[in-house]
């Protein structure tokens, strides 16, 4: 089975600890089921409001502004390797 690497605070993995000791498993079990769970709420779904912006109209403008000044900036600093451009 593939394996990862996480690295916590060891406070945080003390409480693991405890909860997975309360729970009759081991740390990586409680993992497991932790990550399964998450998956499970998850499925793959946005919330509906998630893209959902309550701007006024001058954050509007701002935003477009510095969207600009962004893409400016990309366009600027880029170094083309025969890619076409944006």
């Amino acid at each position: 089975m593939p394996s990862t690497t996480i690295h916590f605070p060891k406070e945080f993995l003390t409480k693991i600890d405890i909860a997975a000791h309360k729970h009759g498993v081991s740390r990586n079990k409680y993992f497991l089921r932790a990550c399964e769970e998450a998956l499970e709420k998850e499925d793959g779904e946005w919330p509906d409001d998630f893209f959902t912006l309550n701007l006024n109209d001058e954050d509007i403008l701002l935003l477009r502004e510095s969207s600009k000044e962004v893409e400016n900036n990309i366009y600027t600093h880029r170094h083309n390797r025969g890619a076409p451009l944006l």
